[in-house]
């Protein structure tokens, strides 16, 4: 089987029928969570214009994100060095604004299709160019706490959508958000792992501090080939490889030249001993 068939969703994604969890575009509060990730938390612009020019403060503050066709202007090395916030909920522009790309949801048809060795993936009816916004990684925001009791919970072979995000501050620190797709998710639950991907992913603020997984075009993507990113994360492979995966870590289906013949494994979400 190599089709799709439609169900309707909040991002007019074309899913498979007989898959089964509570659609969500944009990230929901997991047990435990003291906030909603949607609150606004930051002030607006005053711009009173349908979008923004160069002069706004929220573009000021870090520089332009977008063209004006929506190409992400700051590339994939930026991910760990240089914050990125959209105009928000309490901005005077309007929804077309040129800094309003990550909250206006997927601008390319996505379909979930079954794929020869991995399972479900997810592909585009029509290109994407390089750098412009393709979905979100959305799902329930968690404690670290129930996320570790969501991985003791799992059994060896389980399909595993949880992905925390790990942000280095200047003075050191590290802000982690676990995010579980699981049950509650976007149409990014279905994306691939590859170890010579075609998408990058940039974390992207908008009305608040919790951070909006974005994925871009890493290069110009053809019709229907199949959207992936790395799940090594802030890992090279050959660091992750060395690691010890207790036999949690499953065999890549990547097929690229530079596969690395297993997916990465997050050892520190699991209790010691497990």
């Amino acid at each position: 089987m190599d089709g799709a068939m439609s169900l309707q969703n909040a991002d007019n994604v074309i899913l498979p029928a007989e898959i089964s969890f509570q659609y969500t575009s944009t990230h929901v509060a997991g047990p435990g969570l003291n906030r909603h990730p949607n609150e606004i938390m930051y002030e607006g612009c005053d711009c009173g214009m349908a979008s923004c020019n160069p002069q706004c403060p929220c573009i000021l503050r870090y520089g332009a994100n977008y063209d004006n066709a929506g190409h992400f202007l700051k590339g994939p090395s930026i991910a760990d060095s240089q914050p990125v916030f959209e105009c928000n909920a309490s901005c005077k522009c309007g929804p077309e604004c040129v800094n309003r790309v990550v909250q206006n949801g997927p601008q390319f048809p996505l379909e979930v299709f079954a794929t020869r060795r991995k399972g479900y993936g997810l592909r585009s009816s029509v290109p994407v160019p390089k750098d412009r916004f393709v979905c979100e990684y959305a799902g329930e925001v968690l404690t670290l706490e129930e996320v570790k009791k969501r991985t003791r919970e799992m059994k060896l072979h389980d399909l595993n959508y949880i992905m925390v995000v790990r942000e280095s501050l200047a003075n050191g620190n590290v802000i982690t958000t676990p995010i579980d797709l699981t049950h509650i998710g976007n149409v990014g639950r279905f994306i691939n792992h590859s170890c010579q991907p075609n998408l990058y992913l940039i974390t992207v603020r908008v009305d608040n501090d919790i951070p909006r997984v974005a994925m871009f075009a890493g290069r110009n993507i053809d019709a229907g080939e199949e959207l992936a990113y790395s799940y090594w994360g802030d890992h090279t492979p050959q660091q992750a490889a060395a690691s010890d995966d207790k036999g949690r870590r499953s065999k890549c289906f990547c097929e690229s030249k530079t596969c690395q013949g297993l997916l990465p494994c997050s050892e520190d979400l699991y209790e010691p001993g497990t």
